[in-house]
C-alpha cells in the first residue's frame, strides 16, 4: 500500500486529543510552511492563519465552539480566516509579489492583472465572500494531508459560531472571517474513535469513466 494511502487511512477526526503531548516547533513549522504553499485562486491567498496560543483565549472560544473538548485539549489550535472582501489593491500586492520573486517587470504582466481585476469587480459581494470563504477549504484539505504525513491528529471543525469568533477576535476590522477551526495534537489512548473501521463509498460508487 502507498504511503499516501496508510496516511490517510491512519488519520482520523480525533475526539479526544492527549493534553500532555505537544506537536514539536520542528514540525509545526512546516505545518505552517504546508500552509504558506497552499494552492489558491489566480494565487491572490485571501486567506489568514490564527495561531491560538493563549490557553485562556481558547477557554473563551470553548463556549462559542459548542463546547467541544478538542478546542482546549490540543496542542495546537488554527483558524483558518478568509477576506470578506477582496479588490484591485490585493491584485496590485499580488502582482508585485510576482515582480520581486520571479524579477521581472510588473507592467509584463499588466494584462494579466487587469484581467484579474475585472473578473473580481464583476462579483457581487456575496460571490466574493464565498469565494474567498471555498479557498479556506483547499488549504484544509493540504493542512489534513501534511498533518497525516507527520503522524499529528487533525479535526477540522465547522460546528463553531462564526459571528461570535469574528466578535471575539476583532475580525471584521480586519475584512476576515473565521471559515475553519483545526485543533491538533496527538490522540488520547481512550479515544475509542481511533478503532472504528473508515465508512466510505467504494470507488465504483464515486468514479464516472466517461
Amino acid at each position: 500500500m502507498h504511503d499516501i494511502i496508510k496516511d490517510l487511512n491512519w488519520r482520523y477526526a480525533t475526539k479526544k486529543f492527549d493534553s500532555s503531548k505537544r506537536i514539536s516547533d520542528h514540525d509545526f513549522e512546516v505545518i505552517k510552511e504546508s500552509l504558506r504553499l497552499v494552492p489558491t485562486s489566480y494565487g491572490l491567498q485571501p486567506l489568514k492563519f490564527i495561531v491560538v496560543e493563549s490557553p485562556e483565549l481558547r477557554r473563551q472560544l470553548q463556549p462559542i465552539s459548542y463546547n467541544q473538548s478538542q478546542i482546549v485539549d490540543a496542542s495546537h489550535l488554527i483558524i483558518i480566516c478568509s477576506y470578506r472582501d477582496i479588490d484591485g489593491t490585493h491584485v496590485d500586492e499580488y502582482v508585485a509579489n510576482i515582480g520581486s520573486t520571479r524579477n521581472v517587470e510588473t507592467e509584463s504582466i499588466k494584462g494579466y492583472a487587469d484581467f484579474m481585476k475585472v473578473t473580481i469587480g464583476n462579483m457581487e459581494d456575496d460571490q466574493k465572500f464565498r469565494w474567498n470563504k471555498n479557498q479556506a477549504y483547499i488549504a484544509l484539505g493540504q493542512l489534513m494531508h501534511t498533518c497525516a504525513s507527520l503522524k499529528i491528529d487533525a479535526t477540522p471543525m465547522e460546528g463553531f459560531n462564526a459571528n461570535a469568533y469574528d466578535e471575539l477576535l476583532g475580525l471584521r476590522d480586519q475584512n476576515l472571517t473565521a471559515a475553519l477551526v483545526v485543533p491538533m495534537g496527538y490522540r488520547h489512548g481512550e479515544d475509542e474513535t481511533q478503532h472504528q473501521k473508515k465508512v466510505r463509498k467504494s470507488q465504483d460508487d464515486l468514479f464516472i469513466n466517461l
